[in-house]
C-alpha cells in the first residue's frame, strides 16, 4: 500500500472533520463527549457506533469497526486507501503530493472511469446513428422520451464484433485494459479480443459521484440471456451499486422506489418519480440497503410479486428496517411491472399504488393468509399461530394493538383472546433477543483478538499494555520518563510492544500518532488501537496510573519467568530483542 507522509495526512485529517463527514452516513446523537449512532457496518437495533471527538476517531461496541476518518470513507464507500485519501483531500481542496499521483491502481481507475466514458459515448452515438436504427427504434417504442434517453445516457452497442474495440484502440487504450474494464471478452480458442456488449441497447452504470461504472445490455428481442451486465472491476462490484441512485439521492421528500429492471427506473423518472432505483437484478443486498438508507428516509419495494421478486423484498425489508428505514411495499394487479403499469393506466394511478403501498407487518399478514386455508378450523388456528408470533416482533404498542384488532375481525376470535397471546409471545420474543444480541456482542468482542493472538493468554499483561499505550496518547508528554521507566522490549504481546515503540517514534517526530495510524496500520490494526485509545479511563494522577500499568506488567513478567526452564528464558529474551 502507498504510503501519503505523515504531515499531509495530518493536515488532511485536520481539515476533514471526523463529526461532519459520518454526519453525511450516520444520524448521530451527541451523549456528553461522544457522538452515538446505529453502526453503518452491521445490522443493529440499538445504536453501538460511537464517534469521539477527541481523538478525531469512531469505534463500534457491537462489531468491533473502528479507525479514523480515512479508513471510515474506505469501508462506507467501498475504496482503497489511496482512492479514500482523494476523495476527502478533493472534499476539503487539498491538493495530493505529486508523487502519489503515479500511484498503479489510481492510474488503473483512471483509465477504467475513460474507457467507460468513452464507451458510453461510442454507444450513444450509435443510437443516432440512421445506418443502424434498431436501438433508437426500442426505446422509442417502449415510450421514452429523446430527452429522457439523452439524460439517463442510453445507447446501443453495435452488431459487430470490433465496434468497440476498435474505437478505444484509436483512442490509445490496449485490449488487454479493456478486457480488465469489461468492455472487451478474449476467445479461447485463438486469445483474440472481442466487443463484450453486441447488438443490445445499453444503460450506463453510473455511481454517486457521477463516473460510469459498468454497463448493463439488453437484448432487443425475446432471446437469453435478456440483460447482460459488466463483470466485476476495479469499478464496479455490482453488491454495492445501485442502479439510478446517481439521480435518486437528490430526490426532495427523501422517498426511494426500489424497483427491478433499469427500464423500469428510467420509465419512472420519465414520468416524474425521481427517486426510483433498481439492484441490477432481483439479489438485493446488504450492502445496496446501507447505500440507500444513506439517503432516504423510506423506501417503497416494488419488485415484481413472482417468486423471485418475492425473495427479494423479503430481503430488502429486512436489511432496511435493521438500518432505522421506513419501508413499504407496492403491489401491482394488471402489470406485471411499473413501466408496464404506468403505459396501460398513468401515472396518477401509480402515484395511488405509492400512496397505498403496505407496511412490511400488512404485507407479512397477507402472505401468510394466502397460504393458509381460512376456511378450515385448522387452517385458521395455524394462520393465527404463525400471525401472532409475527405481531410479537412489533416493537410499538400501538401499533400492536392495531393489528390484533384486524386479526380478530380476520380470524373471528376475540381480540382479547388475540391480545393475551401475542403478549405471551412478546415476552419470549425480547427474552430470545436479548440473549441473542448479548451472544452476537460476545462473539464479536473475541474475534477483535485475532489483531493481538497472545491477548486471551496474557489478558492481565496486556491489559496494562493497552493502558500505558492510551495513557501515552493521552499526555506524550510523559514519553522520556515512560520509556525511562518501561522500555518497549519489556512489553509482553508483539502487537501492543509494535504500537508502543510506534507512538514513541512518532511522539519523538513531533507528530501525534493517533493521526497517523492509517497510514502505518492495516484496518483491523487501526480498530485495535482506537479501541484501547477510547475505552480506556484516564485517570487524574497520570503518572501514578502509568506506575501502576508497569507494576502489573512486572508483576506478569515475574510470574512467566518463574515457571519458566533456564532455556526457555533464554528464548524468551532473544524473542523480546529481535
Amino acid at each position: 500500500m502507498p504510503k501519503f507522509d505523515d504531515q499531509f495526512i495530518t493536515e488532511l485529517k485536520a481539515r476533514s472533520d471526523i463529526v461532519d463527514t459520518i454526519s453525511q452516513y450516520v444520524s448521530l446523537k451527541r451523549a456528553g463527549s461522544r457522538l452515538n449512532g446505529l453502526c453503518p457496518f452491521h445490522s443493529e437495533k440499538t445504536g453501538s457506533f460511537t464517534v469521539f471527538p477527541d481523538t478525531s476517531s469512531y469505534y463500534c461496541f457491537g462489531c468491533g469497526a473502528g479507525g479514523d476518518v480515512i479508513t471510515f470513507i474506505m469501508n462506507t464507500e467501498h475504496l482503497s486507501y489511496v482512492d479514500a485519501v482523494a476523495l476527502l483531500a478533493q472534499r476539503c481542496h487539498l491538493p495530493l503530493p505529486e508523487d502519489e499521483k503515479g500511484d498503479e491502481q489510481t492510474r488503473k481507475r483512471a483509465r477504467q472511469i475513460e474507457m467507460n466514458k468513452l464507451a458510453a459515448r461510442r454507444f450513444f452515438a450509435n443510437l443516432r446513428d440512421e445506418k443502424q436504427p434498431q436501438g433508437l427504434q426500442y426505446f422509442l417504442g417502449r415510450g421514452l422520451s429523446m430527452s429522457t434517453i439523452t439524460r439517463f445516457g442510453l445507447g446501443y452497442a453495435a452488431e459487430s464484433f470490433t465496434d468497440l474495440r476498435d474505437h478505444l484502440r484509436a483512442a490509445g487504450f490496449k485490449d488487454e485494459e479493456a478486457f480488465e474494464a469489461g468492455l472487451l471478452i478474449r476467445s479461447q480458442k485463438n486469445g483474440k479480443y472481442y466487443d463484450k456488449f453486441r447488438n443490445r441497447v445499453m444503460f450506463p452504470v453510473i455511481d454517486v459521484r457521477g463516473n460510469v461504472v459498468a454497463f448493463s445490455g439488453r437484448v432487443l428481442d425475446d432471446s437469453k440471456p435478456k440483460y447482460m451486465n459488466s463483470p466485476e472491476t476495479l469499478l464496479y462490484k455490482k453488491s454495492q451499486t445501485v442502479f439510478g441512485l446517481n439521480f435518486a439521492k437528490a430526490n426532495t421528500d427523501g422517498t426511494i422506489i426500489l424497483v427491478e429492471g433499469n427500464l423500469d427506473v428510467v420509465s419512472l423518472h420519465q414520468a416524474g418519480f425521481d427517486g426510483a432505483v433498481a439492484p441490477l437484478g432481483t439479489a438485493f443486498t446488504k450492502e445496496q440497503a446501507r447505500m440507500l438508507a444513506k439517503y432516504a428516509a423510506k423506501v417503497v419495494v416494488a419488485f415484481d410479486m413472482d417468486k423471485a421478486g418475492i425473495k427479494a423484498t423479503d430481503k430488502a425489508i429486512d436489511y432496511l428496517e435493521e438500518l432505522g428505514v421506513s419501508v413499504r411495499i407496492l403491489q401491482m394487479q394488471g402489470a406485471k411491472d411499473p413501466d408496464e403499469f404506468i403505459k396501460q393506466y398513468g401515472k396518477e394511478r401509480f402515484a395511488m399504488l405509492i400512496s397505498g403501498s403496505k407496511n412490511p407487518t400488512q404485507y407479512a399478514l397477507e402472505k401468510l393468509s394466502k397460504e393458509h386455508d381460512l376456511g378450515e378450523v385448522a387452517g385458521r388456528t395455524e394462520y393465527v399461530r404463525q400471525a401472532v408470533r409475527l405481531l410479537a416482533q412489533i416493537s410499538s404498542d400501538i401499533e400492536r394493538e392495531l393489528f390484533c384488532g384486524t386479526l380478530a375481525k380476520q380470524t373471528d376470535i376475540s381480540k382479547e383472546t388475540i391480545r393475551m397471546e401475542v403478549e405471551r409471545a412478546r415476552k419470549r420474543y425480547v427474552r430470545q433477543t436479548k440473549e441473542q444480541i448479548f451472544q452476537k456482542e460476545a462473539s464479536g468482542f473475541k474475534t477483535q483478538d485475532r489483531v493481538n493472538p497472545e491477548r486471551a493468554q496474557n489478558l492481565r499483561a496486556a491489559k496494562a499494555e493497552e493502558g500505558l499505550i492510551a495513557l501515552l496518547a493521552h499526555s506524550p508528554d510523559k514519553v522520556a520518563w515512560l520509556t525511562e521507566q518501561l522500555p518497549p522490549q519489556e512489553f509482553v504481546t508483539k502487537f501492543n510492544r509494535r504500537v508502543y515503540e510506534f507512538f514513541i517514534q512518532k511522539i519523538g517526530e513531533g507528530v501525534s500518532p493517533e493521526n497517523v495510524l492509517s497510514v502505518h496500520f492495516e484496518g483491523a490494526e487501526v480498530a485495535k488501537i482506537m479501541q484501547i485509545l477510547n475505552t480506556v479511563t484516564v485517570g487524574e494522577d497520570v503518572i501514578k496510573q502509568m506506575g501502576d500499568y508497569i507494576r502489573t506488567l512486572k508483576e506478569e513478567q515475574e510470574k512467566k519467568i518463574g515457571g519458566q526452564s533456564p532455556e526457555q528464558i533464554k528464548n524468551m529474551l532473544k524473542s523480546k530483542r529481535s
